[in-house]
């Protein structure tokens, strides 16, 4: 028996595989993903329309077929939404859209990411910061710089797939654990 995981995994797949491979195109299918999983997780009575075995099949297609239209996503994927249907399997969709934007950023060769910073600090050297991260990661990033205080020093870089934590905290932490 699958697991949910690997029915989320090989849905990917198959998306993946349908959508035209152009940088617009797996963006605007992504950010269909993203809604979906937000409204379904966010609202009782997306989640009870998609769910509920009283709405039939074809008016939850039609209602995902407008979503659809409006983000330009490739009618070719349609056939993927009509197996979630058939499986019942919308609770998946979070970890879809985690699936798939790594899967888009292995095709793209590039990350989105977060940099986190103890505070703000010079363009220059955030620059500096994210050449270093590129080169490091062989990947053209774009990335949203956010500030924690809490790391005190050095930066944390986290993308949906890769953590590079160079922060002063996570020093501290680890020579807690060593006890040194």
């Amino acid at each position: 028996m699958s697991t949910k995981k690997e029915i989320a995994r090989k849905t990917v797949r198959l998306l993946v595989r349908k959508v035209p491979k152009d940088k617009e195109t797996l963006i605007k299918t992504g950010d269909f993903l993203e809604v979906l999983a937000y409204l379904y997780k966010k609202s009782k009575d997306m989640r009870n329309f998609l769910v509920s075995p009283y709405i039939p099949k074809k008016k939850k297609l039609e209602f995902i077929d407008q979503i659809a239209e409006r983000f330009s996503v490739p009618s070719d994927v349609r056939e993927i939404f009509e197996y979630l249907v058939d499986i019942n399997g919308f609770s998946l969709l979070g970890e879809m859209k985690r699936l798939y934007d790594h899967e888009v950023e292995k095709i793209m060769r590039t990350s989105r990411g977060d940099l986190f910073l103890p505070s703000e600090i010079d363009k220059k050297t955030v620059d500096e910061i994210i050449a270093f991260l590129e080169k490091s990661t062989g990947r053209e990033l774009e990335v949203d710089v956010r500030y924690d205080p809490e790391i005190i020093g050095g930066f944390v870089f986290r993308t949906s797939g890769l953590v590079i934590d160079t922060s002063v905290r996570r020093q501290l932490e680890d020579l807690m654990i060593r006890g040194g």
